[in-house]
């Protein structure tokens, strides 16, 4: 597998990020827009912010919160934080639009529900975003043309079809177990992970036709392409990150339509399934919205995915008597019972260290929530990272790592929900992110795995670069 350059010395600098918002501000000349879909912003009976509850917090004029929430050493933390000074919501502002944050399982559910309402809210992200991903993202699109678009992107990731993959996630599993074994020396987790993850994805998508410099060519383009989603919007300028992004993305837009107008029927890879899948009107997905959402679904995936696994592979380093509770259980011949435990933990880690901790929205209607009032034009902030590291009452003890929560769970998928972004925009790339992590954990702790301590000295505390990622790269040895 072709090795990524450490995330530490390519990824985009704070400078970068905390220059986003003013960047955007004043060289695009407009706002901050959500997705083109749907009219204006409905006429709002709270049109001033004066007639309005006081804005409870606002690190600085104009910006508000936009620093804390983007910063990838704070997105976590200020939700955390903004939630114990203030409750579950509170107002502020963001990318220069007045916002709700929002927090507590009970009060996302209930906003969330405010999505199934007609031209309630649309989805929100800046330009620069909109570019990286394509406006024919399900990320970027709302109301019908979104549920349109997500029964057909959905059909290729449902779990019958997660399933006609497993093949192709096994050998990538394999070539993963093969390269840490090689290993003589310390080496990074993190960067190993992702580069297991962007290679099996490829391998899903375009099957074994891919050749080797394809797939490396690929790898080193996606990983461009991921570094601009924090970066500055610095299009202009040719050496920026952001400006990289763009060339890297028409770059692997250029291979996906090559690949689309070769693609066979039944050849099970995901492309084909993308390519030829019909709704009940027959109608099939364009090649702009197929390549959309390979990045949005694909290579986005890979990082979060990758993710998930770095957290995994801390959690059990820090929890000895788990990860040999988990050998134990992985060596059994009960697949059913392998993987219900497996999903337990998953859950957990999902919860302690969420991959994706916001989501934004910009409201079309005037709303409620938790009795605050949301008018047009205003964001609302889905605040999952507060509410899965916080919220007692839907998780009880949150503070503390309980792998085996879900067993007396009784209130269904909901921790899922939160993790996978929730309500009707849930991200249907989760069963095979899912399937990926599992394969990878099942073969790490079963017979033919291995076993790993951490080297000393490293620091292990968590950033978002955009997954989230120890700051050293989670560097292991393992034991011979």
């Amino acid at each position: 597998m072709a090795q990524l350059e450490p995330r530490s010395r390519r990824g985009p600098r704070l400078f970068q990020v905390l220059l986003l918002p003013l960047l955007f501000h004043f060289f695009q000349g407009r706002d901050f827009c959500a997705a083109k879909a749907g009219g204006p912003a409905r006429q709002s009976q709270y049109r001033t912010w004066r007639s309005t509850p006081p804005v409870q917090r606002a690190a600085l004029p104009i910006l508000g919160d936009t620093l804390q929430l983007l910063n990838g050493k704070t997105m976590s933390s200020y939700q955390v934080d903004g939630r114990r000074k203030f409750g579950n919501v509170w107002k502020t502002s963001v990318l220069f639009k007045k916002a709700v944050i929002i927090t507590g399982a009970a009060e996302l559910a209930e906003a969330m529900k405010q999505e199934s309402r007609p031209n309630a809210t649309k989805a929100f992200f800046p330009p620069h975003h909109q570019r990286l991903f394509g406006t024919q993202s399900l990320l970027m699109q709302s109301g019908p043309p979104h549920r349109k678009l997500r029964r057909l992107v959905q059909a290729a990731m449902i779990p019958k079809a997660v399933s006609s993959y497993v093949e192709t996630i096994n050998e990538g599993v394999s070539e993963f177990l093969e390269k840490c074994k090689s290993q003589d020396g310390p080496f990074s987790m993190v960067e190993m992970l992702r580069t297991a993850t962007v290679t099996t994805m490829l391998k899903i998508l375009f099957g074994r036709q891919a050749s080797a410099s394809e797939i490396k060519n690929l790898i080193e383009d996606v990983s461009t392409w991921s570094d601009g989603l924090l970066s500055a919007p610095l299009t202009f300028l040719p050496w920026s990150n952001a400006a990289r992004a763009m060339r890297a993305r028409a770059r692997v837009a250029k291979i996906i339509q090559g690949w689309i107008q070769s693609c066979a029927e039944g050849d099970g890879t995901l492309l084909s399934r993308l390519v030829f899948t019909e709704d009940e009107d027959g109608a099939r997905l364009t090649k702009e919205e197929i390549v959309d959402n390979v990045f949005t679904l694909v290579f986005a995936a890979t990082d979060t995915t990758a993710s998930s696994l770095s957290s995994s592979f801390l959690a059990l380093s820090r929890h000895p008597d788990l990860q040999q509770q988990l050998r134990e259980v992985c060596s059994e011949e009960d697949m059913e019972t392998v993987d219900r435990n497996l999903d337990a933990f998953l859950s957990e880690v999902l919860r302690t260290s969420p991959p994706a901790p916001f989501a934004m929205r910009l409201v079309e209607e005037d709303l409620e929530v938790s009795k605050v009032p949301v008018p047009a034009g205003w964001l609302m902030v889905y605040g999952f990272a507060g509410t899965l590291l916080c919220d007692a009452e839907r998780y009880p003890q949150p503070k503390e790592f309980l792998w085996n929560r879900t067993f007396s769970d009784g209130q269904g998928q909901s921790l899922d929900e939160a993790a996978f972004g929730g309500g009707p925009r849930m991200c249907p790339g989760r069963f095979l992110a899912a399937q990926v992590a599992k394969t990878v954990l099942r073969e790490v702790l079963g017979p033919g795995g291995f076993r790993w301590e951490l080297e000393p000295g490293q620091d292990l505390s968590q950033r978002y670069t955009p997954g989230l990622f120890p700051v050293d790269g989670l560097q292991v040895v393992l034991k011979k």
